[in-house]
Formats: structure tokens, C-alpha cells, sequence
């Protein structure tokens, strides 16, 4: 019956996760291909960066479209605890492909990482 709180908690971690996933793909990845676009000399990037913002982008949109009762995987159903992994090795999926077309681009536009 105390299943509200979990829900808004869900909800709240999501909204969280997607905003800073957001932050980190404008920040490390929008900015750094423009600057790059643009032959800005001394630029600094953080390949973290670049992996970290589709992590947490996808993981943001599972927590605010299943909205799991519990955001612990031991306390999840198995069907529910199924989902998550799912989910958590498609963002770590996201993340490595991410990293390789912004590599990619960083080649193109003439720059070795």
C-alpha cells in the first residue's frame, strides 16, 4: 500500500538522471565537436565524459517510463530485476558506441584522442 514514495522516488531519480545526462552530452560532447569544428586549439575533453551522459540518459528514461517499485535490483521481481540488467547493459552498450563515433568525429575534424 506504501507504494507512492518509491514511485516519486523513481520519478525524482529519473528526472535527475536525465538532466545530468543531458548536461554531460551538451557539455562534453555537443561543446568540445564544435570547438573542435571550429580548430580551437587547447581543448581539454574527458572521454569519462562521453560515456557517462548516454549512461545516464537511457537509465533516466527507464526509471521515469517503468517506474520500478523498488530501485534495488535484490528487491525487484525477477521479471522487474530482468528489465533493469536489460536495461543497465543497453545504456553501457549506448555508452561504448557513443564513445567510438565521438572518436570518430574527433578523427574526421582532424584531431587524435
Amino acid at each position: 500500500m506504501n507504494n507512492q514514495p518509491t514511485s516519486n522516488k523513481s520519478i525524482l531519480y529519473g528526472v535527475i538522471s536525465l538532466v545530468a545526462g543531458i548536461g554531460f552530452i551538451y557539455f562534453f560532447i555537443w561543446r568540445i565537436l564544435e570547438a573542435m569544428a571550429k580548430k580551437q586549439d587547447n581543448l581539454t575533453y574527458s572521454l569519462k565524459g562521453v560515456g557517462i551522459g548516454p549512461f545516464l540518459v537511457v537509465f533516466g528514461l527507464y526509471l521515469l517510463i517503468l517506474r520500478p517499485p523498488s530501485l534495488k535490483p535484490d528487491q525487484m521481481l525477477p521479471r522487474q530485476r530482468v528489465v533493469y540488467w536489460v536495461m543497465v547493459s543497453l545504456s553501457l552498450v549506448l555508452s561504448v558506441l557513443t564513445f567510438l563515433w565521438f572518436k570518430n568525429q574527433a578523427t574526421q575534424l582532424g584531431y587524435n584522442l
